[in-house]
């Protein structure tokens, strides 16, 4: 697993994980936004907290490419 620098929004972490799924960037995107904001705060038991906070380790100690 890796960041996609040529694909990013904002750290390339989830067109990265998009990228090693097989499947489009906007769909993986829109997936995190709506676990993150519509299911109200929580997603498969992960708070919007706890999921802010492993993107932005994703994004500190995944490699881009």
């Amino acid at each position: 697993m890796y960041r996609d620098v040529n694909n990013k929004i904002m750290g390339g972490v989830l067109s990265g994980i998009a990228r090693s799924l097989g499947t489009s960037a906007g769909l993986i995107r829109v997936i995190f936004l709506i676990g993150f904001f519509a299911i109200g705060g929580i997603t498969f038991g992960i708070s919007s907290a706890a999921m802010a906070a492993i993107y932005f380790l994703c994004w500190m100690f995944l490699p881009g490419r």
